[in-house]
């Protein structure tokens, strides 16, 4: 069990991830395809809850591995988002978070909220030295929570991922443990 599960914001709750929540989340994803398609990368090739499977399976595997840790995020029995701890690098001490939520929570603080959770564990829990996040250079919403979050643009890495089968250019930003603990001090 991942030490975020559990977790409560208003009415919502986080969970750990496993296999027996494929179809709420093959159906979230159904809901929303049209905002998730263009912008998160495994969206446009999960067309078929066996795929659904498939995505959570290997997620849940990286996890067994220490190297990712992945949540749900519920709203009575609807999921309402999905958080994660997309990698780890041990050696090195950065970790890489990613973020998705459905339209009907967005707008309310609710992301920021988890995110900030998410550096608590990462920065203090697990003694990481930089947390990184890495969207399409034309995702407006994950930039912009970014930098709500006091991340700093670090790159734009031209034509370096696909989405939805455009290749995309990614962008890099970077916050470190340093300029976090000055944020919280705030």
């Amino acid at each position: 069990m991942g030490t975020l599960a559990g977790k409560r914001f208003n009415n919502l709750i986080l969970k750990d991830l496993n296999m027996d929540q494929a179809a709420f989340f093959f159906e979230h994803i159904q809901e929303n395809r049209d905002a998730y398609d263009d912008t998160i990368p495994f969206v446009s090739r999960t067309t078929t809850l066996e795929a659904m499977r498939d995505v959570l399976a290997r997620n849940l595997q990286r996890q067994q591995e220490g190297i990712a840790e992945f949540y749900t995020l519920w709203d009575g029995e609807r999921l309402a988002g999905y958080f994660l701890i997309r990698e780890k690098d041990w050696d090195a001490k950065w970790a890489e978070i990613g973020y998705m939520i459905g339209r009907e929570w967005r707008g309310q603080g609710i992301s920021k909220q988890v995110c900030n959770l998410l550096l608590e564990e990462l920065f203090i829990n697990q003694e990481m030295q930089k947390v990184v996040i890495c969207c399409n250079e034309d995702n407006l919403a994950s930039s912009g929570l970014a930098k709500k979050l006091g991340f700093q643009l670090e790159g734009n890495i031209r034509q370096h991922f696909v989405v939805n089968g455009k290749i995309r250019n990614m962008l890099y930003f970077g916050l470190l443990k340093d300029e976090w603990m000055a944020q919280q001090k705030l």
